[in-house]
């Protein structure tokens, strides 16, 4: 009996230590979180221009490596497009985020509208 306790303390041991192992193999995050921590914590330290070429370059090496762009790249790099007006690539790449993170769609709609009004208001 006292067999079993330690066997089945070993085996959730087991299943603690696997279950909070990440797998940042899985995405391509690239310069993507260092970007959106200075935006946040240090403004005005990246314009959008530079911002989208950061992202457009991460996009590139991920395709290369065949990985998945890490979960809101292309929503960002979407409202970095509306920030400069540029509404047909804001509206590929919110499409895009769309495509790879269907759960997000009630985010990226807002996004997408938030970014018509802002368009209509101007």
């Amino acid at each position: 009996m006292n067999l079993n306790k330690w066997y089945m303390l070993l085996l959730l041991s087991a299943f603690i230590v696997t279950g909070c192992a990440t797998n940042k193999d899985i995405y391509y995050w690239g310069e993507y979180e260092e970007l959106i921590h200075d935006t946040y914590l240090k403004p005005g330290s990246a314009d959008p221009q530079t911002q989208i070429e950061k992202l457009s370059a991460d996009l590139q090496k991920s395709e290369a490596m065949g990985k998945k762009a890490a979960p809101g790249i292309y929503a960002h790099l979407g409202y970095l497009y509306a920030l400069q007006g540029k509404d047909s690539q804001s509206k590929s790449a919110f499409m895009e985020e769309l495509a790879l993170y269907p759960e997000s769609s009630i985010f990226i709609n807002g996004m997408m509208n938030r970014a018509i009004q802002h368009e209509e208001d101007q």
